[in-house]
């Protein structure tokens, strides 16, 4: 267990930005200091949090993007998702969709096929190719999500769960 909450954690690549927060905190009044350091932190995180995931994914030729629309097919009962809800599920653009699904299609790991109820529609389905290419990736992706949080006790990591769940409801998601 790591008890790093109870002292303040230098973080370098972070300092401009703080020093900067506290400074137009200090020149205007009414700033919600203690509210954009958070926000700021996060955006901060987010892009440290995506480098770490993608490199344990680019020795693949892939990155967050590809993989977890691989693991959207995996996930379904069928292996089957339309791209739309593709889109949806994974809060990509219908364009970004459309660009993974080619991807996807264009390695073998999924293949497209029209759909019978609707002519307009098109399903996307997991190729044997597909569901091995992820199989065989999944214990160095464990292996790697556990190496980014062991520094996190169990409770530390209820809270933040928690905490990004509120903070999710609070932005509407």
């Amino acid at each position: 267990m790591n008890d790093q909450a109870a002292k303040p954690i230098n973080n370098p690549s972070f300092k401009a930005c703080e020093d900067a927060i506290g400074l137009v905190a200090r020149r205007l009044t009414g700033v919600p200091q203690q509210e954009v350091l958070l926000t700021r932190l996060y955006f901060h995180v987010q892009g440290y949090l995506t480098d770490y995931f993608n490199a344990g994914l680019k020795e693949h030729g892939i990155n967050d993007t590809i993989w977890m629309a691989l693991m959207l097919l995996y996930t379904r009962p069928d292996e089957t998702v339309y791209p739309s809800d593709l889109s949806e599920s994974l809060a990509f653009s219908r364009t970004n969709a459309t660009r993974v699904v080619d991807d996807l299609v264009g390695q073998g790991w999924a293949v497209r096929e029209a759909c019978a109820d609707d002519r307009r529609k098109t399903r996307l389905i997991l190729t044997p190719a597909g569901r091995a290419f992820i199989e065989n990736l999944m214990p160095s992706r464990h292996a790697h999500m556990s190496e980014l949080w062991n520094a996190f006790s169990d409770t530390e990591k209820v809270a933040m769960e928690s905490l990004l769940r509120k903070l999710l409801a609070q932005l509407g998601g």
